[in-house]
């Protein structure tokens, strides 16, 4: 098939797609998924970053793309407000805190998120809830494995 009759990315058609992303300010390599299956999303879904959606607009199946995006624009500003100072009881029973160990925790006003521990004391564990990409622009680089127009039946 000629590349010109390939379809082009479009509002609701699903892609799947490899990235990687880095600090756009120190290039450390953030993201890579090349070594495992190409993810699937479906455009306009709202399942990945309307500026990834918006780049990948009118891109074809084995187009190679950059996006770079601001702090704001990826997992947004660093927010001081987010590093809490908890008590250990609060933390899951079988949790051994040690700086960098992930968890999930309720926040204050009930929302869930990932946390970071930071710091841990007798009594207490200091926690990040940021994102841990956030604060940092990111440069993005996509491939377009393949593109299943909307409406097509070959996704399950």
């Amino acid at each position: 098939m000629s590349e010109n009759l390939l379809p082009q990315i479009s509002v609701g058609d699903t892609v799947t797609l490899h990235f990687s992303s880095a600090d756009a300010q120190t290039g450390e390599m953030l993201e890579y998924t090349y070594d495992e299956e190409p993810k699937a999303y479906t455009i306009g879904a709202g399942e990945i970053n309307p500026k990834f959606e918006e780049a990948l607009l009118g891109c074809r199946a084995d187009d190679e793309i950059s996006v770079d995006l601001t702090a704001k624009e990826a997992y947004g500003a660093y927010n001081k407000k987010l590093v809490l100072k908890i008590s250990r009881k609060k933390l899951p029973m079988n949790t051994i805190p040690e700086p960098g160990t992930v968890l999930p925790m309720k926040l204050p006003r009930g929302r869930e998120a990932n946390v970071t521990i930071l710091s841990v004391s007798r009594t207490t564990v200091v926690v990040d809830a940021n994102h841990p990409f956030a604060g940092r622009d990111i440069h993005y680089k996509i491939w377009v494995c393949s593109v299943t127009p909307f409406g097509s039946a070959t996704h399950d």
